[in-house]
């Protein structure tokens, strides 16, 4: 993706001082991160650039100034699937692990996550962008599960792919490897939003301006409350919602802020605390 935030306070940010990424950039500025893949031509998810994708997002848990992590990729596809040479042998059950691990931390980063998908997204690469809070897509992306033509399917994706759009489509894409335009991954609920291909990055500037607006503090908390009450019971989801607001939310500099700004008709100025 070509969007730039200006950078005067770029940080590089690394899950611990032995891990540096080699398959992805990671950058911060002024409350927006930016991981992108970069494991050209096609991003394919080698056992390496999935631990990288999920130690970046593990570094991410004590950065409490991000509002958003914008996960994007560098080149023509957005991934073009797991390695295949990463299915034989010891190196398949890394691979499954580190996808495992990657989706994990997808679900709990403690940001909301916004993919941009600007080219193919196939396989593990289709359930990576399918598995962001927000997704927007060029028109001309196309997402697809090719791998039951070589004799493997996606265990992951057998698992999320139905509850992301449904039992008889996601068995039409895993076991028929049928191709999704982005126009038909927007109906079928995988992605938020398609898009014109050459709109594509201002309408992620769009999205990135209105999370840069707002308080850090408060979209973690709200993502916490949805993420949270997703996989309980309808009366323990709305206890935890009910947690996060009265016991984290309005107990914080942000929350006073936020209402005595509108009742000053004013624009609030966050704390992020």
């Amino acid at each position: 993706m070509a969007e730039q935030v200006e950078s005067t306070q770029d940080v590089d940010v690394y899950a611990s001082p032995d891990w540096k990424p080699r398959h992805v950039q990671l950058e911060t500025s002024r409350g927006i991160t930016r991981l992108t893949l970069n494991r050209p031509p096609a991003n394919v998810l080698s056992v390496e650039a999935l631990e990288d994708i999920c130690r970046a997002l593990e570094s991410l848990e004590y950065q409490r100034d991000v509002k958003l992590v914008v996960l994007a990729a560098s080149g023509k596809y957005f991934s073009a699937g797991l390695e295949l040479t990463d299915h034989i042998g010891d190196r398949g059950y890394l691979m499954i692990e580190w996808q495992r691990r990657v989706l994990e931390a997808l679900s709990k980063v403690d940001k909301p996550v916004l993919g941009v998908v600007a080219g193919p997204a196939l396989g593990a690469g289709c359930l990576l962008a399918g598995a962001c809070d927000m997704t927007l897509a060029s028109a001309s992306a196309k997402f697809a599960f090719p791998e039951i033509r070589g004799g493997v399917f996606n265990p992951m994706a057998a698992v999320l792919l139905p509850r992301m759009v449904g039992r008889k489509r996601a068995f039409e894409m895993l076991l028929g490897g049928a191709s999704l335009t982005a126009a038909d991954a927007e109906r079928a609920g995988l992605i938020t939003r398609a898009v014109a291909d050459d709109k594509l990055e201002a309408e992620v500037a769009l999205v990135v301006q209105r999370f840069g607006e707002s308080s850090a503090l408060v979209v973690q908390l709200a993502r916490r409350a949805v993420t949270g009450g997703l996989e309980r019971e309808h009366e323990e989801a709305v206890r935890h919602a009910e947690d996060a607001y009265l016991n984290q939310l309005m107990g914080s500099e942000d929350a006073a802020e936020g209402l005595r700004a509108i009742m000053e008709k004013r624009k609030p100025a966050w704390k992020d605390r």
